[in-house]
């Protein structure tokens, strides 16, 4: 059986120093993990996560917290997110406990204070949101993955959405683009409060009207019906249009059978811009030009900043917010 320290006679490095990586402290540098994780993978090494616990009296788990729906709607990027958030967890000798419930604060509650996680990464974050305000009233090692205006002293890790909208108007107007359409997220989304939505469409208006683009935003009612009404109502109302902006999973998803039956081009006759992650935008097939966020790397943040947070309960907070340029060719 590979032990922990042929993994570090393999790297050249000290047992200890692979035990830190193992833990993801932030004194280790990337060359060095890059050389510890390369020994692991070449070597078949696991870790022996019920030994560990006890050495370090730590449960060696984070809690996933992130509702599976908003009203009946089922997020095709559920799925992925908590693979690739569990699969970075993985790699660092951590496992990782799904929490489902809609607000997430009972059962943060409950497992914090029976000890079945060492720290919380929560998903899908309001602007008003109990869970982050419970997190940080408790000092319990928690990263906000979402975009809230306050995050209550928490390390906050997501997309750059504000910069996303900015640089979509930016890239419509100068194509020579006079009048868009936006179609953002649903009523449903804005009600609630998530973060992601709002700052897109903040940052969407205000560069709209300082680059005098005249912008039609069409909302959906919610996420349970079909877009395709929505978008043809809106290309069918606002015939001036030149350019559809989309940040709306379900809208994305069927603009292309949209378009096809209208006969539109894109980009010739319509030029159709999206948020959309690069994980799934080639097995969907948008090739639309789009903010392609990487989902792998997200999560790669998320999880870092939480066992920072974890290894040094009392490290100066961090707000990440990855900036993606907007690419003009599907991958």
């Amino acid at each position: 059986m590979v032990t922990i320290s042929d993994v570090a006679h393999a790297a050249g490095v000290s047992k200890a120093t692979v035990s830190y990586v193992l833990s993801g402290d932030p004194r280790i540098t990337q060359a060095t993990t890059l050389k510890v994780q390369h020994a692991i993978d070449e070597l078949g090494y696991t870790v022996n996560h019920a030994a560990r616990a006890l050495s370090v009296r730590k449960t060696k788990t984070i809690g996933v917290v992130s509702p599976a729906f908003h009203g009946n709607y089922l997020s095709a990027l559920f799925g992925l997110y908590v693979y690739l958030l569990s699969e970075e967890a993985t790699k660092r000798g951590y496992d990782t406990l799904l929490i489902g419930e809609n607000d997430g604060f009972e059962a943060m509650h409950e497992a914090w204070s029976s000890k079945k996680v060492d720290g919380f990464i929560l998903m899908d974050v309001k602007d008003e949101d109990p869970r982050v305000s419970y997190a940080a009233k408790e000092h319990i090692p928690t990263v906000a993955f979402g975009s809230p205006k306050n995050s209550y002293g928490l390390d906050t890790v997501d997309s750059d959405f504000a910069k996303a909208a900015s640089s979509i108007l930016h890239f419509l107007a100068s194509e020579g683009h006079k009048e868009v359409i936006l179609i953002p997220w649903s009523h449903t989304i804005f009600d609630q409060g998530l973060g992601y939505a709002w700052r897109f469409l903040d940052s969407a208006i205000e560069t709209a009207k300082r680059l005098d683009l005249k912008m039609h935003v069409e909302y959906p009612k919610d996420d349970d019906s079909d877009p395709s009404p929505l978008i043809e109502h809106a290309l069918d109302t606002h015939t001036k249009a030149t350019a559809l902006i989309l940040h709306n999973e379900p809208a994305t998803i069927v603009a292309p059978q949209v378009l096809a039956r209208r006969n539109l081009r894109t980009p010739d006759d319509l030029q159709v811009v999206t948020v959309f992650p690069k994980q799934l935008a080639t097995s969907m097939k948008i090739s639309f030009s789009a903010v392609r966020p990487d989902i792998a790397q997200l999560s790669e943040a998320a999880v870092g900043a939480l066992l920072r947070r974890i290894n040094n309960p009392k490290a100066q907070t961090v707000t990440r917010y990855l900036d993606y340029p907007l690419t003009q060719e599907p991958e």
